[in-house]
């Protein structure tokens, strides 16, 4: 078997069994024997790519073993209220969460391969941007295809150069006089000078405007400045950023007047990746503790993001927990803002809401003009009605089974309209900022206050219902049916099973064919949607 030879011996004989040999033939059946020894039979595998080939080849070498195949994506580091922004690489955001698991915020990666990419964050916890450009070698080879006179220098022969420097202490001279020496010196003054000018910027923009602000909850504050390099250059990148490059290159002898340190890192993105498992574990806890404890919170102080602004810029919105309410046998807690607005929310909203109280605290205090102040104190809200619908109930977060469609929910249930809780909030729910955030089990995140809220007379919503229900009832799909497209043609299946055991979660789907799969999340609304869309053509919707 193909995948047994590219493992470590330890991996290798977790999957395969310690008598299995990786030079013989190594069957399936030894990875499925070996799997029904284990507690947790199935591997989870995570995945950060860039190669769309080469990530369809791994799905492909896993298939054949016991596995849960989880792909991560940018929203798996950070989200959009963390900088995060569309098209950002999943890998550079994967380096800096694994640059802030060992230093903190700020942090700064500096990705040395084909590509070389900087990425940084500021104090706050949010992602600054960066830069791409070409590796030491694309640089190098690039000079060598499109000439005739410049040769082809190897990664060998860079690395064993740059070792040659740093063992005789002499760098590499400005003014070289061989071809090979020259290419290299000058694409590693490149480098440098780039790499310092990058480092001041960052320093300029992440600490001296921002020396006042605290880091995200649960992270460490960057003191000592720490620039991490990864990747497969990463090393050499880490002694051109030295004080006088290292000896590399020749430098004036000027010392280190920005005050920073450079360290290197080879396995910055799987540091990155066991961050956001281990937030994730640590989140489940506390969760669970928090449902068992029985303590009352009234009284305590909440925070929430909403996809509206006030005149501040800040979409924040704090207020208190004023009661406790049982509908159908469920606590839910009605939560009513400084604002005016009241809603009620489910146990996990609520954990969420106290956390993200915890990290931002109480709106501070700014001085408006009168005129940017909206009258009777109701924020201006672009789209939104004047005036909230009265009476209508709201509709119990926790009780819907499957997912509906907007228009579906437009009706709150009959039987909860005589516990006649509080109005809906009038604005539209956005998920809280964390660091790290959620999971990699594919975004089980608490959304569950999407449902919590009517959506007569508001926005309408701009998150996904089917999303929603995903997140806030797992357990709720199983037995729906679902659809999924191969090759252009559309097959339909049923949902057996929820598995939470271990992360990433994953429900089971048989499909009418007799072929089994097990689905993501992200697969699962995918599935969902095109049952939607499709559903009319399964001949076994009625089972």
């Amino acid at each position: 078997m193909i995948l047994s030879r590219m493992l470590p011996e330890s991996i290798h004989d977790y999957i395969f069994g310690a008598a299995a040999d990786a030079s013989n033939n190594v069957t399936e059946e030894m990875a499925q024997d070996q799997s029904q020894k284990r507690a947790v039979e199935k591997l989870s595998v995570y995945v950060v790519y860039t190669n769309a080939d080469q990530l369809a080849k791994l799905e492909k070498l896993c298939a054949s073993i016991p596995s849960n195949f989880v792909v991560l994506d940018g929203d798996d580091f950070f989200n959009e209220e963390q900088g995060r922004y569309n098209g950002m690489g999943v890998d550079r955001l994967a380096t800096l969460t694994g640059a802030v698991y060992f230093y903190g915020h700020p942090a700064l990666v500096f990705d040395g391969g084909t590509a070389t990419t900087y990425s940084a964050t500021n104090c706050e916890g949010k992602v600054l941007g960066g830069g791409i450009g070409p590796g030491i070698q694309s640089k190098l080879q690039s000079m060598s295809k499109d000439t005739d006179a410049l040769p082809n220098i190897s990664a060998l022969e860079v690395k064993e150069r740059v070792k040659e420097t740093e063992n005789s202490g002499k760098p590499l001279p400005t003014f070289a006089r061989t071809t090979k020496e020259a290419m290299m010196v000058d694409v590693f003054q490149e480098f440098a000078g780039k790499g310092k000018n990058v480092i001041e910027r960052w320093i300029e923009h992440a600490y001296s405007k921002n020396d006042k602000k605290q880091p995200p909850m649960g992270t460490k504050y960057n003191e000592d400045r720490i620039v991490t390099c990864t990747g497969g250059d990463g090393d050499i990148f880490c002694e051109l950023l030295q004080p006088c490059h290292g000896g590399v290159i020749e430098a004036q002898p000027a010392g280190n007047n920005l005050n920073y340190q450079v360290r290197p890192n080879k396995h910055l993105i799987h540091y990155g990746i066991s961050a956001i498992l281990n937030m994730q574990v640590l989140a489940r806890r506390n969760k669970a503790k928090f449902n068992k404890s029985g303590e009352s919170h009234v009284g305590k102080r909440v925070a929430k993001v909403f996809d509206v602004e006030s005149d501040d810029g800040d979409n924040i919105f704090r207020g208190s927990v004023t009661e406790e309410i049982v509908v159908e046998e469920k606590t839910l807690y009605r939560i009513t803002y400084d604002d005016g607005d009241d809603e009620d929310v489910t146990a996990e909203s609520l954990f969420d809401m106290l956390e993200l109280y915890k990290q931002h605290g109480e709106k501070k205090k700014k001085k408006k003009s009168p005129e940017a102040k909206p009258k009777n104190g109701k924020k201006k809200l672009e789209g939104e009605p004047k005036k909230k619908a009265e009476g209508k109930p709201k509709e119990n977060a926790d009780s819907p089974k499957e997912p509906k469609s907007k228009e579906a929910t437009k009706e709150a249930p009959k039987e909860i309209a005589d516990s006649k809780p509080a109005e809906p909030k009038s604005k539209a729910n956005k998920e809280a900022p964390k660091f790290p955030i959620k999971s990699a089990s594919k975004k089980h995140a608490n959304v569950a206050a999407e449902n919590d809220k009517l959506p007569t007379a508001k926005k309408p919503k701009t998150k996904d219902d089917i999303k929603d229900m995903v997140q806030s009832d797992p357990n709720g799909f199983v037995n729906k049916r679902v659809a999924k497209d191969f090759d252009g043609e559309c097959f339909f299946g049923k949902i057996t099973k929820y598995d939470d055991t271990e992360p990433p979660p994953f429900w089971h789907v048989v499909y009418d064919d007799g072929d089994e799969e097990d689905f993501s999340s992200r697969d699962l609304i995918k599935s969902l949607k095109h049952y939607k869309k499709h559903g009319k053509d399964d001949k076994n919707a009625s089972d």
